[in-house]
């Protein structure tokens, strides 16, 4: 059962037993208490001793009692530790710890004979107290003087002077008898000890070793008492060593043991010694290869012993520690092969250091390990695991599957209780205390709801801009990154519950399901990605997809997208045009106050009402749009189209997925589409069959109108069917369908976004595409000039009114009225207006086409089916 799960039913049986609170009930009370008592075990900061490392320690004390040839201190170590297992407590590791504190070299300082001086005592306290003991104790029981009727009639002074002498003749008398037979040593407790029950002076006598085994011992371990001395010539002597002593030296120093062969400070052996019968080139190479070993094995303990705060390094700690202590049965295995035969044993010093060095390569590979985060920053707390990732890969490519295996348990072991965090974040979308660790943090300040899925949550990133997590989690960071922000937005929608995430059984991370049987040829990266693939999507898939349905079916994404596409792509042409008509005819009229903010809200509301919430519509004119005049105004498509900002108020989920870079992107389209619809409504003020009878009269004029009339309207359908056609709708409808597609939030933001910058460029409204989209608003501009001329042409001839243009009357003396352009101008201004337009016109085509030459994209297609239709119209038209 995998972690989170099996904490769920333990916390679940913990409830049942304390409160009686049945689990199959699921009331309200006993899911609040269920997710109380849940997150105070997960957040829990306060960490206690490492109870591993408690265990280890007393096995190896009881190890090292059995070395040491105190077998029956062993036994009786192992029973208390038993004895002791049966009366549980929380508390035991923290005691034991406390005990091997205050601990000093146990195995030469403890006596067994103190064990049955503690189960005297405890039988003591069992029996019952009576007067009868206390006499028999104090030596009164038969104190015949003691209940003698006392006669007062005597000399008291007398009488005390007596008994005090007779006392202290007493007293000195026992003092010399008693302290001849006992040692001085314990002549001041001697009173003290006599009376008590059981215990006499000869139980305070040490007795003394067998003499005859300690000369033995003493003339077998001399080389080390020996001083080396100088021949004829002044050369040290190196003392010779046998054999078995070496190799006993090289057990006991890899075991951490202090030993007289090697320095306990440099960890080299020691230059005055050599061993008999073998050339001191030879001793020497491998005795220094033994040494190195051992000092690197020598760090491994030492790194063991240090403490470690965080949790991970803890559980590294605890691998590297049981590692060590396979070794150390191993090297015991050999000495008591050696050192208690069944049989004949025949040994070297080169056989028993192949004997070990399958064990020690690993553990030397942890020794590098170890070498290279100690000369790292301390922030990089996760820099093993980088380090254990890349040696267990390149020992599965060196093919030592042994050495592979080995790192790989360790590796994963440390992992799992890396990603404790990563579990916490991604369950319950809270950072947990283990935050300095953990590659994701919460932002300080508060900010919007609109903003909270970009803005609340960031990556933690190195000085370097790299992120603060191993390299091997940086393709799953943004997953992990996601899940929990999927929680957070979840639950402020209403749609999580605290608790439910936890209860799913998640995928194994342990060796076997990482790297099972029958996958040998692949590689450990390969092997370890998949299956930490597994594991996230196991928490990732279902939360991504509940927000996702969330956004569409409770959030309404679908219909603010609706909303969108009909205010600011206008692909309802009868609403567009209901709104823009009024504005435009506003602008024909020279009404002044044009931009009066709620007209235009009415008129966009009542123009919309059928296919978005008009409560959410605004529609506003910028302070510059509003300070110019109307004649300004009128005057150009530049002027004032620019400056109507329509808003459509979202719900905040909304903006998650539609930001406000996206708005802006919008209202470019919005304001290319207004300004065409400006330009048309313009080319479709005049009517033919309003001039039919007198255009014969002036046909030359009419004809050179009609003909830059006729290239405008084509240039302004075209490009509007072009943005209709084959930018706009396909765009919309693909967007749509790969937003239902879309995994998570993440994609459909890019989605959004991607297809909004496709629309953008395809429009020729990119940065790159700046010089054509200039030249096309200058075309448009073109429309408002021609429709200018005709007016000023009108007043000329007295037919229409114009409010651009005036004459001056030599018979009014300077009063002026109205008047426009003279024939000659006024053909000179459609001669221009024409010339102009096939100058950009042709601009405009050649730069689609280089464009789309130099683009390998998807627009790049679409910008030369523009030019095609465009050059089409021009030929059409020239015919």
């Amino acid at each position: 059962m995998a972690y989170a799960a099996q904490l769920g039913a333990l916390t679940e049986e913990l409830i049942e037993a304390v409160t009686g609170l049945s689990r199959k009930t699921k009331s309200r009370r006993y899911r609040a208490i269920y997710d109380a008592t849940l997150h105070k075990i997960k957040s829990q900061a306060y960490l206690r001793v490492n109870q591993f490392e408690i265990q280890h320690t007393l096995d190896g004390l009881e190890e090292r009692f059995r070395v040491n040839n105190r077998d029956d201190l062993a036994d009786a170590f192992r029973d208390s530790l038993d004895r002791l297992e049966e009366h549980e407590s929380k508390w035991h590791p923290e005691i034991l710890a406390l005990l091997l504190g205050l601990s000093d070299q146990p195995t030469f300082k403890t006596k067994l004979s103190d064990l049955d001086a503690v189960r005297q005592r405890e039988e003591r306290q069992a029996q019952a107290f009576n007067w009868d003991d206390v006499a028999r104790e104090d030596g009164w029981d038969e104190d015949e003087l003691l209940w003698q009727t006392i006669d007062y009639s005597r000399d008291s002074d007398d009488d005390d002077d007596d008994d005090d002498d007779d006392g202290e003749a007493a007293q000195d008398e026992l003092d010399d008898e008693t302290l001849l037979d006992v040692p001085l040593i314990y002549a001041y407790d001697i009173d003290h000890s006599l009376h008590k029950e059981g215990r006499t002076a000869t139980d305070c006598i040490i007795q003394p070793e067998d003499t005859e085994l300690l000369k033995e011992l003493q003339s077998t371990q001399q080389w080390r008492t020996d001083v080396p001395q100088k021949d004829d010539i002044g050369t040290v002597q190196k003392i010779a060593i046998s054999e078995t002593h070496i190799v006993r030296e090289i057990l006991f120093m890899l075991q951490g043991l202090k030993t007289s062969l090697f320095n306990d400070t440099t960890g080299l052996p020691e230059p005055n010694y050599y061993m008999q019968h073998v050339s001191w080139e030879t001793y020497k190479a491998v005795i220094h290869g033994i040494a190195e070993s051992g000092w690197r094995i020598l760090l491994l303990r030492r790194f063991v012993s240090h403490p470690q705060a965080i949790p991970h390094l803890q559980a590294f700690q605890d691998c590297i520690a049981k590692r060590l202590r396979d070794f150390d049965i191993k090297l015991s295995e050999i000495e008591a092969r050696f050192a208690a035969p069944s049989d004949e044993v025949m040994f070297t010093l080169l056989s028993v250091q192949g004997e070990i060095a399958p064990w020690l390569q690993p553990l030397l590979v942890l020794s590098n390990i170890i070498a290279q985060i100690q000369e790292t920053s301390s922030s990089d707390t996760f820099r093993y695991l980088e380090l254990l990732y890349d040696e267990t890969t390149l020992a599965q490519l060196r093919g030592e599957m042994s050495t592979y295996e080995f790192l790989a348990r360790i590796f994963l072991d440390c992992f799992q209780v890396y990603i404790r965090p990563i579990r916490h974040w991604m369950d319950e979308g809270r950072i947990s205390s283990e935050n300095e660790i953990f590659f994701v943090l919460e932002s300080p300040n508060k900010v919007p709801m609109s903003n909270i899925w970009q803005d609340r949550f960031k990556l933690r990133q190195t000085a370097e801009g790299s992120l603060h997590a191993p390299k091997f989690l940086k393709p799953s960071a943004q997953r992990i990154y996601n899940a929990g922000k999927n929680i957070v937005v979840l639950r402020l929608l209403g749609k999580y519950e605290l608790g439910s995430s936890s209860l799913v059984e998640e995928p194994s991370l342990a060796f076997e399901h990482v790297c099972p049987q029958g996958l040998g040829l692949a590689t450990f990266p390969d092997l370890f990605g998949a299956a930490f693939n597994r594991w996230i999507q196991s928490k990732y898939r279902k939360t991504s997809t509940t927000l996702k349905d969330a956004l569409f079916e409770l959030c309404e994404l679908s219909s603010s997208l609706d909303a969108l596409q009909a205010l600011f792509l206008m692909s309802d042409g009868h609403a567009a045009a209901s709104f823009t008509d009024q504005l435009f005819d506003k602008l024909e009229n020279l009404n002044p106050v044009w931009y009066d903010r709620f007209a235009l809200v009415g008129t966009a509301q009542d123009a919309f009402m059928q296919l978005v919430d008009v409560s959410r519509l605004s529609v506003s004119v910028h302070v510059q749009g509003t300070r110019m005049t109307v004649t300004d105004a009128r005057g150009s498509i530049r002027a004032a189209l620019p400056h109507l900002r329509v808003d459509y108020r979202l719900s905040w989920p909304v903006q998650i997925v539609v930001s406000e870079e996206s708005m802006e992107k919008y209202r470019a389209i919005f304001t290319l589409l207004l300004q065409l619809r400006r330009a048309i409504h313009v080319l479709h003020k005049p009517k033919i069959l309003d001039n039919y009878m007198t255009d014969t009269e002036v046909w030359d004029e009419r004809a050179l109108f009609y003909t830059a009339r006729g290239k405008l309207l084509w240039f302004c359908t075209t490009v509007q069917s072009y943005l209709a056609t084959l930018v706009l709708e396909p765009n919309e409808r693909a967007m749509r369908r790969e937003l239902m597609m879309a995994e998570d939030v993440d994609s459909m933001i890019s989605v959004h976004a991607a297809y909004l910058e496709q629309m953008i460029e395809q429009a020729c409204l990119g940065s790159k595409m700046a010089p054509i989209h200039e030249r096309m608003l200058d075309m448009l501009d073109l429309a408002i000039h021609l429709e200018l001329a005709r007016e000023g042409k009108a007043a000329w001839d007295g037919t229409e009114p114009s409010h651009m243009f005036r004459k001056e009357d030599e018979s009014d003396e300077g009063e002026g009225r109205e008047e426009g352009l003279t024939s000659e101008d006024y053909m000179e201004w459609l001669e221009e207006i024409n010339a102009d337009f096939e100058e950009h016109l042709g601009f405009v085509c050649l730069e689609l086409k280089s464009a789309a030459r130099a683009s390998s994209d998807a627009q790049s297609a679409k910008w030369d089916i523009l030019a095609d239709m465009l050059q089409a119209g021009d030929v059409r038209n020239r015919g």
